[in-house]
């Protein structure tokens, strides 16, 4: 192997000579006793480290447990402390920042005092609003807020029954986003509570942040209680019998005649006679509850029109169509069937379709100019459970329509606009400056 090593770091071929021979100019001459002075030797720093060190015979004591321990407690608490204190000047520059952030940020706090005034002004005026009675899909404004909470539920027992028993019954008052419960309902006003909300400073910072209309509602609520027990002395049965030994003091027992009857028994025997009034049952009226969608007016127009080309100076005729509801596309459809009509009948078939597509919701036929009565053969034909119309005085700009709901042959008449939408028509918003509503000057009858 070659001894020679190229200068490929100064980009030469010439051997560079890495000995000790290599001279290097400019340099002051220096005695060994001057390197000395400046660098120092080892052997004389040897020297000064043995003659600085003290020299001990003493054996070091042993570290123990309770110094070793007590050491790393030292560590900790000083640890802790610096923690603390680093946690404490960090707390101090975040308030300084906020502080410079607030003072540099303007137009945040002009938006907050405009949300300030705001809900200030929102706040006054829900003040003046009524709260609201809510129950069982029942809204009503509460006239008189100087009502205790037990009061009005003994008012509004007459329409909902299950309020009477004031035990099962608890209350609380919902305004905005606040909910406040009842604690004492006998001796709490509606008024009082209304207030409490308003004054403070939650319900204000509910009102900077609202979205849509506010409403104070009062909401009952009634415990459930188990089937068939309102209290120990009282009891539904399935039989005079079963009333009679259950040791109850007072029973009820519904009948086949559709009524229900009080049964009482002692050591005379047992008495019964119709109830008059059964408060531990709910309340049932007959009636129709809908669960579809109102028909549209338009719909009920064009059968109207219809009705009305067969009612001429020429003659007078009655004529029938069906409207049926489609589960496939949520929406109501007329069918007019093959029908043979007459000044005082209407016969036709109900089409065979696919019960699970399509029901049959009502019948409607027409009386022509006669009234909109349901007649005896009405009676007789429309005993299926669906809604029915009869239209009359079809010679009138508005006829007359009479709608009923079939219970398996019971009929129950309902309003018309339980299952029809109302009119849909616009007018002019100047109309009403025109109308002038007067306060009668002497009360009503009713009112004295």
């Amino acid at each position: 192997m070659s001894d020679e090593r190229n200068n490929g770091l100064f980009g030469g071929n010439e051997p560079i000579d890495l000995g000790s021979d290599a001279t290097f100019t400019d340099l002051p001459d220096f005695s060994s006793d001057d390197f000395d002075s400046i660098f120092g030797t080892a052997e004389k720093k040897d020297d000064a480290q043995t003659e600085s060190a003290p020299v001990k015979s003493e054996t070091p004591a042993p570290i123990t447990t309770e110094k070793l321990e007590e050491t790393q407690t030292n560590e900790e608490t000083t640890t802790v402390s610096q923690s603390a204190a680093d946690a404490k000047a960090e707390a101090a520059e975040s308030d300084v920042a906020s502080d410079k952030s607030e003072e540099q940020d303007p137009f945040e706090a002009a938006l907050a005092q405009a949300n300030q005034k705001q809900a200030e002004k929102d706040k006054s005026g829900l003040v003046l609003k009524l709260p609201i009675f809510s129950y069982a899909n029942a809204k009503e404004e509460i006239i008189d807020t100087s009502k205790t909470f037990d009061e009005l539920r003994n008012e509004k027992a007459e329409d909902f029954p299950e309020l009477d028993d004031a035990t099962a019954v608890s209350w609380k008052m919902t305004y905005g986003t606040i909910t406040k419960t009842v604690s004492t309902p006998k001796k709490t006003t509606i008024a009082s509570l209304k207030k409490q909300i308003e004054e403070s400073k939650e319900f204000m910072d509910c009102l900077k942040k609202a979205k849509g209309e506010i409403e104070c509602k009062v909401i009952p609520s009634v415990t459930a209680k188990k089937k068939g027990i309102v209290s120990s002395y009282k009891g539904v049965f399935d039989s005079v019998e079963d009333a009679a030994a259950s040791g109850k003091a007072i029973g009820f027992v519904p009948s086949d005649d559709g009524k229900v009857y009080e049964v009482r028994a002692n050591k005379i025997g047992v008495f019964i006679s119709e109830a008059e009034k059964v408060s531990m049952m709910r309340k049932v009226r007959a009636g129709f509850i809908p669960a579809l969608p109102k028909i549209p007016y338009s719909m009920l127009s064009e059968i109207l029109s219809f009705f009305k080309e067969y009612v001429t100076d020429t003659g007078e005729l009655e004529a029938l169509a069906y409207i049926y509801w489609s589960f496939a596309d949520s929406r109501y459809y007329v069918h007019v069937p093959k029908q043979q009509v007459s000044k005082a009948s209407v016969d036709s078939s109900i089409p065979e379709l696919d019960e699970d597509k399509f029901v049959l919701v009502m019948e409607i036929h027409s009386h022509n100019t006669m009234a909109a009565r349901f007649s005896p053969t009405d009676d007789r034909d429309e005993r299926a459970t669906r809604l029915y119309t009869v239209v009359g005085r079809m010679d009138k700009v508005f006829p007359d329509i009479t709608t009923r709901a079939s219970v398996g042959g019971k009929y129950v008449e309902i309003e018309p606009e339980t299952v029809f939408e109302g009119f849909d028509g616009t007018f002019p918003e100047a109309w009403k400056d025109a109308v002038d509503v007067r306060k009668p000057k002497f009360k009503e009858a009713g009112d004295l």
